[in-house]
């Protein structure tokens, strides 16, 4: 699953746009909250609620799918998949404002993995850590019509009122965590000039990524397979310009 951020996400289902509910692409959020040191190096952390997020979204605490993931309950640092886990959920539940988890930190025993997990642990349970980011593949949602939180707008909050937990990790602070495109340097932002505007998505047939730059068929290539017809138009154009071509 390729995992984007949540402007992203919007960019790729907007309102000029069909709607591709199944797309393969997950969804990244953060939360800071207050942790509590549970005791046998075991952190409680909120991982979820149900406000208004700062994209302006809302996630259904009452909608999470946690059946998968609780099969292979692992903690990440950072988001790093290859590299081993720091921990597990041993709990996890939810009430009427929150999703929570129970992290177990790894003991010692499995070397540099138990260092960097007892740094992480001890980091927390001293309060210097309390950010956590889930990945969760969304399965039922939509776009919002409030104008409070851009209903009116190109991007307008979304609620998710159905979605499957992939995977919990413990970040240092929220930020972008999408690897492949960030908001300065994005291949799919409008090239040349200072300011750098954001695509607004259009369908385009698309049969190859011949005549991009490495860098743009390496971003594309992780949200979009060789063939399909769904990238933006102007994203096409933009790519195959100055800021993108060989």
């Amino acid at each position: 699953m390729q995992f984007v951020t949540p402007h992203t996400f919007k960019m790729f289902h907007g309102k000029s746009s069909p709607r591709r509910k199944d797309d393969g692409l997950g969804v990244r959020k953060q939360s800071v909250e207050t942790v509590e040191k549970l005791g046998d190096r075991t952190i409680g952390f909120t991982i979820s609620t149900g406000a208004v997020d700062r994209d302006m979204d809302c996630i259904d605490v009452r909608g999470w799918k946690l059946e998968n993931f609780k099969k292979n309950p692992v903690v990440l640092w950072s988001h790093r998949a290859d590299e081993l886990p720091i921990g597990k959920v041993v709990d996890i539940g939810r009430d009427d404002r929150r999703l929570r988890a129970d992290v177990k930190f790894l003991p010692g025993g499995y070397g540099a993995a138990s260092d960097l997990a007892d740094t992480i642990y001890r980091m927390s349970a001293d309060g210097y850590l309390s950010a956590t980011s889930v990945g969760f593949k969304p399965i039922k949602w939509d776009f919002c019509d409030d104008p409070d939180r851009g209903g009116d707008g190109w991007f307008p909050g979304i609620d998710f009122a159905e979605q499957e937990l992939v995977e919990l990790s413990v970040v240092c602070v929220p930020s972008n965590p999408e690897a492949l495109i960030d908001d300065t340097t994005s291949p799919l932002m409008m090239p040349g000039g200072g300011d750098q505007q954001p695509i607004i998505p259009a369908p385009v047939q698309v049969i190859s990524y011949d005549g991009y730059s490495r860098r743009a068929r390496a971003a594309l290539v992780g949200v979009f397979p060789a063939g399909r017809a769904d990238l933006p138009e102007t994203a096409s154009r933009a790519l195959r310009g100055s800021g993108g071509a060989q």
